[in-house]
């Protein structure tokens, strides 16, 4: 394209190899539909300038009408199309509303043509732009088309050319890069001709959205590549490995799709089309009081209920729901002997069902348990019995769940658990067989072993004072402990003329004389309210010397040790 006849031989070449080769595979490609049009798109309907609103008509929701502005002139659009065999000049910048799409050409077989004028420097956001195969995007000579950062523009069958010579001064940026220029020179990273010959994107088949499942399902992105093509998915919109676009966890993820040739892998989009991929997490819900019936003189029977969600509504197939605070819900007037379900739909529209059994209302009423006490155990140790009291000819089954859950020992008022957790007792009737409205949760904790790690030895001199340390974890009660047997047998010792720090973890030893010489220390560390016994560090050792006095003829020298 350096010359008017190399352009007339390159349009040849390009109505007749691009199109019959090229074209025959684009042509069926899944291109923005014409017919999907929403209201506030535009399409032209002459011959003209892009500012004239006499160029376009307009989508009212319903037809086409005369447009009384130009697209982008007041508000956002959705799609432009450029069709009808017209050529609209783009003497305008866009720059205070958006247009979505730009269509080059409404594949009815007229040339359908936007021309950029001699010395033109244009600044549009205009996100897409697509020149079908009866489009071309023309330079009448030297211009600049600047496109917002994340903009697209490609090929689906048409042209990308200039009137006059092919040179570096005929531009397509897309933000601050240098997209394309007709020869490909100047700094850009592409010519005309290789964006001409380069294979559109792929067409989303639509982001997915879903609430979670149990178990967690699995979303797979999609995308429908051009006629002739297939997809590879990447995790960025540029560069990258290949990767698998599915998502099974809750969260979300994009996914980016890019077309390349069936015949020659090299043959590529240029841009990829993101499809975003979301598990939303559902809503919980569960039963904070039992359901109880309700009995009443001269009205029927009924029961009640309260249960607590983590957002969102709550509603019921019978009964009335009333919020009673935040999100806590009740459920009041349900028939006796009715088996409800009561749904928690979130903002999201994300829901849980939970089903509710109705309790035996002909059933006395029965006490829950009362509890013996939550119990804790040391790491390493037996796991501890729980034990729950109730009333006369009544026992305890014990439940993993405040409501529902696995039964995990019948018929027993004592449950030694395999581990730590809470459990709940719940108390029955020996001889009818009725149980108590709610549950009594019992815990059991499992308390970690505070660890002590004592510092260096201490080595001073006669009357000076030693400082011992130790670094504990899970701990906040010390206790100093002394050996004067070279560590077989150690006692507390507690703050004084002598000690300082007993009960931290920085011990100081005051003014030791040599009689301490050969002492032990020690601490003992433990957490406050912790079934596990305090640990003992290891023991340090107090070294105390004493300093050289020379006589001589009544003459006294002190030599300090070096």
């Amino acid at each position: 394209m350096i010359t008017k006849n190399k352009l007339y031989l390159k349009s040849i070449f390009l109505r007749t190899e691009l199109k019959e080769l090229v074209l025959a595979l684009l042509f069926l490609v899944v291109s923005f539909p014409m017919l999907a049009q929403v209201t506030g798109d535009y399409r032209s309907k002459a011959t003209g300038n892009w500012s004239s609103a006499s160029t376009w008509q307009i989508y009212n929701g319903t037809s086409w009408v005369n447009a009384t502005s130009y697209p982008g002139q007041n508000s956002n659009v959705s799609t432009v199309t450029i069709g009808s065999g017209n050529t609209v000049t783009l003497n305008v910048d866009i720059t205070s509303y958006t247009i979505d799409k730009l269509i080059i050409g409404d594949q009815s077989g007229g040339d359908d043509t936007l021309s950029l004028p001699d010395n033109g420097d244009f600044d549009v956001n205009i996100m897409i732009v697509s020149v079908q195969s009866d489009g071309i995007l023309s330079w009448v000579k030297n211009a600049d088309l600047h496109l917002p950062e994340g903009a697209q523009i490609y090929n689906n069958g048409g042209e990308i050319t200039t009137d006059k010579n092919c040179n570096a001064s005929q531009n397509i940026y897309i933000g601050s890069n240098k997209f394309s220029n007709c020869n490909g020179n100047g700094g850009s990273d592409y010519s005309f001709d290789e964006v001409e010959s380069a294979l559109p994107p792929p067409t989303s088949d639509g982001d997915i959205t879903e609430c979670a499942e149990d178990p967690i399902q699995t979303l797979t992105a999609s995308a429908t590549p051009p006629s002739g093509a297939y997809v590879v998915w990447y995790t960025a919109s540029s560069g990258g490995s290949s990767v698998s676009p599915t998502l099974n966890t809750v969260g979300n993820v994009t996914y980016y799709a890019e077309s390349v040739d069936n015949s020659d892998s090299s043959r590529r989009s240029l841009f990829r089309t993101a499809v975003e991929l979301t598990i939303l997490s559902r809503p919980t819900i569960s039963v904070s009081s039992s359901p109880s019936c309700v009995f009443a003189l001269f009205s029927p029977t009924t029961y009640e209920l309260e249960v607590t969600v983590s957002s969102g509504t709550v509603t019921s197939t019978a009964g009335t729901v009333t919020n009673t605070s935040g999100n806590v819900w009740e459920i009041t007037d349900v028939p006796d002997e009715t088996d409800i379900v009561v749904t928690v739909t979130d903002a999201n529209g994300c829901s849980e069902d939970l089903p509710i059994s109705a309790p035996n209302c002909s059933c006395p009423v029965v006490d829950a348990p009362t509890s013996d006490g939550d119990r804790s155990f040391c790491t390493g140790d037996s796991v501890p019995s729980i034990s729950a009291s109730v009333g006369f000819n009544e026992t305890v089954d014990w439940y993993d769940a405040a409501s529902g859950g696995t039964l995990l020992l019948l018929n027993n008022t004592t449950y030694t658990p395999s581990g730590p957790g809470t459990f709940y007792a719940e108390a029955r009737n020996n001889t009818t067989n009725c149980v108590s409205g709610s549950r009594t949760a019992i815990t059991v904790t499992e308390d970690t072993p505070s660890t002590a790690t004592i510092g260096p030895d201490q080595t001073i001199f006669t009357g000076g004072n030693a400082i011992f340390t130790v670094t504990a974890t899970n701990a906040d009660t010390y206790q100093w402990q002394l050996s004067t047997d070279g560590g077989t047998v150690f006692n507390d010792i507690s703050d004084g003329a002598e000690y300082t720090g007993t009960q931290s973890t920085a011990l100081t030893v005051q003014s030791a004389g040599v009689d301490k010489n050969g002492y032990k220390y020690r601490v003992l560390a433990s957490k406050s309210g912790s079934s596990c016994p305090a640990t003992p560090s290891s023991s340090a050792l107090l070294t105390v010397k004493v300093k050289t006095v020379i006589m001589n003829r009544r003459i006294t020298y002190r030599v300090n040790p070096s």
